[in-house]
């Protein structure tokens, strides 16, 4: 299970990377916001992984709520950005 979870935690930092540059690089507000959204699921799956490595159930509680807050967030700025798309 360890060497799963280090793969796992690897390829979770791989798209964080990758997500990061797009959110440092992004050339309109849609596209830093859409990295942003992807940032927050990939620390949702982080706090998973950490939940299913060490069987906690407190820290699904933790990835609910942030999920959720996340949720609002996204949602709170979509309501934001303009809608004059051409």
């Amino acid at each position: 299970m360890t060497v799963m979870v280090i793969i796992a935690g690897a390829m979770f930092a791989i798209g964080a990377l990758f997500a990061a540059v797009r959110l440092q690089r992004g050339p309109t507000l849609l596209d830093r916001a859409a990295a942003l959204d992807v940032l927050l699921a990939i620390v949702v799956g982080v706090i998973v992984l950490n939940a299913a490595a060490t069987d906690s159930a407190v820290t699904l509680v933790v990835a609910v709520v942030v999920s959720l807050l996340g949720f609002l967030g996204t949602a709170s700025l979509a309501k934001l950005l303009p809608r004059d798309r051409k």
